[in-house]
């Protein structure tokens, strides 16, 4: 195949930029008909003109021309709230935002030749998951049933080289509060996580994502529903493993009241640092396990409790910027620290070195452009 435009990116760049095939032919010193060849394909620019329009719409080389050769379509996962559901229009729009983010690989310095490891047949059995989180758990150093702090899970991602990118997205009720994006071409993860969300969701998605980092074969292969189940099932197991279920366990069933058994949820929650919810379900897993009766609770009544339970957790933003909308230098900064992420560092050489445009950034990081002219003002 030969070189065309990708005239849907052009377009989008001269709406952009208030331009139209008329203010192009004049800035190149071209007529309107050698831009309008273009335009219907009939012509491509000689590379001289291909440098200048570049320079002119502020885009890369492989933002503005299609080789020809087909490139794997990144692979993506959403993480969204009970009840949502993803459409192709958000599958595509998270696969441009990880084809903008593959212009960031070259700046990570994660290690080009050895790709980091993943599980070699991920299952959901209960037994294998167990087995699976006691091992990432001991790997980590830690106790294999107490609660598992932020800065663990950070550690894990760094050493399976996947860029954590906190985002602030804003209360997300009916869309992705975490994007999980693997790129083929490079081989690299990228993760976005909604900082507008509370303590324990995101500690879970957190977990969650780590579970598909290490599950990624299920995603290559199209396993997409089994492939979220397996990092829910991860995420659950590694944050209340079986030791602190057993646990907990034995007081919910000696409890005579719904009352009490709520009470059990909600405090062994607030020592893990995780939704009641997901409490719950461990200890319905576990019992189911041994065979054992469980006393189920009626989901209403439950979900009643969760909620009031979510009304005291603050968010992770209001957390690191104590309540206050920060600047766009403080939200790189302190994220930077606390995620201990390259994602700020890519970025700011991508946009000192390649002149990076505050479109890119909000299309790659689905925010508005003035949030994105604000970081990139901050990285020049």
């Amino acid at each position: 195949m030969e070189k065309t435009l990708r005239l849907d990116r052009v377009k989008e760049q001269l709406t952009e930029l208030g331009m139209n095939q008329a203010s192009v032919a004049k800035s190149l010193g071209l007529s309107r008909n050698a831009i309008s060849k273009w335009f219907n394909r009939s012509a491509f620019p000689r590379p001289s003109e291909l440098l200048k329009l570049g320079k002119l719409l502020n885009l890369s080389f492989k933002e503005l021309v299609d080789s020809g050769q087909a490139q794997p379509a990144p692979l993506v996962a959403y993480r969204k709230r009970a009840g949502t559901k993803t459409t192709d229009e958000h599958t595509e729009k998270a696969r441009e935002m990880g084809r903008l983010l593959e212009t960031l690989v070259p700046h990570v310095g994660y290690d080009r030749f050895v790709t980091p490891p993943r599980l070699k047949q991920p299952r959901l059995e209960y037994d294998y998951l167990q087995a699976l989180v006691l091992q990432v758990r001991l790997e980590l150093k830690l106790d294999p049933t107490q609660p598992i702090d932020f800065e663990a899970l950070i550690r894990k991602f760094n050493e399976l080289q996947a860029v954590i990118v906190p985002v602030m997205w804003g209360h997300r009720s009916g869309h992705a509060n975490a994007l999980h994006i693997y790129l083929p071409t490079s081989q690299t993860t990228w993760i976005l996580l909604n900082l507008d969300s509370e303590l324990h969701d995101f500690k879970f998605w957190m977990a969650h994502e780590l579970g598909h980092v290490l599950s990624v074969s299920l995603l290559e292969a199209g396993e997409t529903e089994l492939a979220e189940d397996f990092a829910d099932a991860f995420a659950g197991a590694l944050l209340f493993p079986k030791g602190a279920a057993q646990k907990w366990l034995t007081a919910y069933q000696r409890a005579k009241s719904l009352p009490r058994r709520i009470a059990i949820l909600i405090e062994a929650a607030a020592e893990y640092v995780i939704s009641p919810f997901s409490v719950y379900k461990e200890l319905e897993k576990l019992a189911n396990s041994e065979c054992m009766d469980f006393a189920f609770i009626n989901e209403p009544a439950l979900h009643a409790e969760i909620s009031r339970f979510h009304q005291k957790v603050s968010t992770i933003s209001k957390e690191m910027f104590d309540g206050e909308h920060p600047s766009a230098d403080r939200y790189m900064r302190l994220a930077d620290e606390r995620f201990a992420t390259p994602f700020f560092k890519a970025l700011g050489e991508c946009v000192r070195k390649a002149n990076l445009s505050e479109n890119h950034i909000s299309r790659m990081l689905d925010i508005p452009l003035v949030d994105a002219k604000g970081i990139r003002a901050a990285l020049v």
